[in-house]
C-alpha cells in the first residue's frame, strides 16, 4: 500500500455517518493528510466536495453498509484506489470495521498496514449493447411479483438451463455471500475464478445453482416474451427488458480494489453470516 497523501469520504446520508465523516476529516488533517468529500456530503454539512468520478484520492473511505460500496463501485471508486469500508449498514460484508473503531483502524493504514485484494466485476450486455457493470450480480427477475419467467440460460452458447422461476442471479464470487446465497446459492472464496448462477424460486425442485469458469459468457433469454423482465445491475440499475432482448455476462476486464487489514475470509463467514 502506497502512501496516502489525500482521502475521498463517501458518506451514508444518516446523523452518524456525517458526524464520524467529520471526525476522520479532522483526524486525518492533523496527520497531514488530504480530505474530499463527496458532492452530497459536501452540500448537507456545508463543506467543499466533488463527485466520485472526479476524485482523484489514494484510498477512499466508505461510510455506510455493502450497498454504499455498491453504489461507490459503480461510480468508480476503487478502480484506481482501494477502497476501506465502514459497517454503517446491516451485514456490512464487504466493510473492514463497525463505526467505532476507525480510529485504531486508520492509524494502521496510514502506518502502512493492510492488503489490496482485487475484486472481479461482472459486464453485462442487452442485445449487444453495454447496460453496465456489476462487483456483486446482474439479476434477470420478474417485472410481475406473482408471474414467473420461462428463461434459458446458456453457458459458451450451450443450453445450460430451462426454467420456470421468478428471476435468475449470475454473481461474482464477491456477490455470492449476497443475493444469490439468499436465493440458495454456494458461498464462493473471493479467489475462486468463477461466476455462479442462482435460480431464484424455481418452479422445478431440480433446479440448482451452477458454478461456471468465469472467462466464459452466460447468456439469459426470455423465452416468453409477453411476461415483463427487469434487469438489475448490483440492485443500483434497473432496466426492463423488451421481448427478445438478451442478456448476456462475462467477466469485465475492471476490478474493484478493497483495502484489508484482515485476510481471514473465513472468520468473516463465521462472524458476519
Amino acid at each position: 500500500m502506497k502512501k496516502i497523501k489525500k482521502v475521498g469520504l463517501i458518506v451514508k446520508r444518516t446523523p452518524e455517518a456525517r458526524e464520524t465523516a467529520r471526525q476522520i476529516a479532522s483526524f486525518l488533517r492533523d496527520c497531514g493528510v488530504g480530505v474530499v468529500y463527496d458532492a452530497e456530503c459536501a452540500r448537507d454539512i456545508g463543506a467543499e466536495g466533488c463527485e466520485i468520478e472526479a476524485m482523484e484520492v489514494d484510498l477512499y473511505l466508505v461510510l455506510g453498509g455493502d450497498g454504499m460500496i455498491l453504489k461507490a463501485a459503480a461510480r468508480g471508486a476503487g478502480s484506481r484506489a482501494p477502497i476501506l469500508g465502514f459497517n454503517f449498514g446491516t451485514t456490512g460484508f464487504l466493510t473492514e470495521a463497525g463505526p467505532g473503531e476507525w480510529r485504531p483502524v486508520l492509524e494502521e493504514v496510514l502506518s502502512g498496514s493492510g492488503v489490496v485484494e482485487e475484486r472481479s466485476k461482472l459486464s453485462v450486455m442487452v442485445s449487444g449493447e453495454k447496460a453496465g457493470e456489476a462487483l456483486n450480480e446482474a439479476v434477470v427477475a420478474s417485472g410481475s411479483p406473482v408471474k414467473m419467467l420461462h428463461l434459458e440460460v446458456y453457458v459458451d452458447g450451450d443450453l445450460a438451463q430451462s426454467l420456470r422461476s421468478d428471476g435468475v442471479i449470475v454473481a461474482t464470487p464477491t456477490g455470492s455471500t449476497a443475493y444469490s446465497m439468499s436465493a440458495g446459492g454456494p458461498i464462493l472464496d473471493p479467489r475462486t475464478r468463477a461466476l455462479v448462477i442462482t435460480p431464484v424460486c424455481p418452479f422445478s425442485s431440480s433446479a440448482r445453482s451452477i458454478v461456471v469458469p468465469d472467462d466464459l459468457a452466460v447468456e439469459i433469454r426470455v423465452v416468453n416474451a409477453k411476461e415483463s423482465a427487469l434487469l438489475v445491475i448490483d440492485g443500483q440499475k434497473v432496466l426492463t427488458l423488451r421481448p427478445e432482448e438478451r442478456v448476456t455476462v462475462r467477466r469485465s476486464r475492471r476490478t474493484v480494489r478493497l483495502l484489508k487489514l484482515r485476510e481471514d475470509f473465513y472468520a468473516r463467514i463465521r462472524e458476519r453470516l
